[in-house]
């Protein structure tokens, strides 16, 4: 099973003494921060990382994607909220989006194939298809460890919406709404339970 928190930055202070709890590295990248709000996305990270994953050495991958041993993680943030999803035995990715008005088909151009294009244009709400697929290419570039080393367009997710096979593994897609934002989840595994 896959375990998605979510938690609101509303209401979220930064407490010293819970600072100085966090790993070496995490102090460092809040002290680099200079904006209040990822401040507090960074902080609130740190505190769902610490009490879910506590006692662990967190490294990260050759495209930078944090790990550790015998537990699988993800984190995300956007607007009020950052989520973390864990798995003890499989691989996880996980976005949350805000879904705000932009220009969809210019953003669009960047990231999706021809196919992704035409259904967006089709879409009778652009916005939820355009956050739906982008979600989904995020969580699934997350899942993989690559983020946006991997080629993005060659994946269409009009070809297969609820799963992508990837190196001889069926990933799965979990997609979660809140108010105005989008939630998605890639990992093998489709039981996916979302706290708040």
């Amino acid at each position: 099973m896959v375990k998605v928190y979510i938690q609101s930055i509303n209401n979220i202070s930064i407490n010293e003494l819970k600072l100085n709890q966090f790993p070496k590295y995490r102090r460092e990248k809040l002290a680099r921060i200079k904006d209040g709000r990822s401040k507090l996305h960074s902080y609130t990270a740190g505190l769902l990382l610490s009490e879910h994953i506590s006692n662990k050495e967190i490294k990260l991958n050759e495209y930078g994607k944090p790990y550790c041993d015998g537990v699988y993680f993800n984190l995300s943030h956007s607007g009020d909220y950052v989520i973390l999803a864990i798995s003890d035995d499989t691989e996880v990715g996980c976005d949350i989006e805000y879904m705000k008005q932009a220009d969809y088909m210019r953003l669009g151009k960047v990231i999706y194939t021809e196919n992704e294009l035409a259904a967006l244009t089709s879409s009778e709400d652009m916005r939820l298809k355009f956050y739906e697929f982008w979600t989904k290419k995020e969580a699934f570039m997350k899942c993989i460890g690559e983020g946006f080393h991997f080629p993005v367009k060659s994946l269409d997710i009009t070809l297969s919406p609820e799963y992508v096979f990837y190196n001889g593994e069926k990933l799965y897609f979990v997609d979660y709404m809140l108010d105005d934002y989008r939630i998605m989840i890639c990992s093998s595994d489709k039981d996916v339970n979302f706290i708040r």
